[in-house]
């Protein structure tokens, strides 16, 4: 058998959040996408952008999210970064709270481990840089 190495990207970095938008995926899949401009390291791609799409699970409506879901956790670190987001009524309202300002940023499991699957990581405000 092939063994499989994980690759090791980029697990911490600085960036300025340019936007967070909206976008319907697969099967009318909601997720908000995250698109941040890195300090200090060259991008490679089209964009020179770092892109996260932050899954809404499909119970979620923008006022009201399911404990522990993907989206729960990220705006439970975003609360812990930015205070005003815990006064969001929206999830939107929260999330463009990040637009125009610099994070700190590292890679962390907002999901849940499955039959032997690990949880995916995610690009997540850990600190605010002023």
């Amino acid at each position: 058998m092939v063994q499989r190495v994980e690759t090791k990207g980029l697990d911490e970095f600085v960036g300025t959040v340019e936007s967070v938008e909206l976008e319907v995926g697969i099967e009318d899949r909601k997720q908000y996408h995250v698109v941040i401009d890195p300090e200090n390291i060259e991008i490679k791609g089209q964009t020179g952008r770092m892109h996260e799409w932050i899954p809404m699970s499909p119970k979620s409506k923008e006022d009201a999210l399911p404990q522990g879901s993907v989206m729960d956790r990220f705006l439970l670190q975003l609360e812990i970064v930015i205070k005003e987001a815990k006064k969001a009524v929206t999830v939107k309202e929260a999330l463009q709270l990040m637009v125009g300002k610099k994070f700190k940023f590292s890679k962390i499991k907002l999901g849940k481990d499955f039959s032997g699957h690990a949880a995916k990581e995610y690009i997540v405000p850990v600190q605010l840089m002023g």
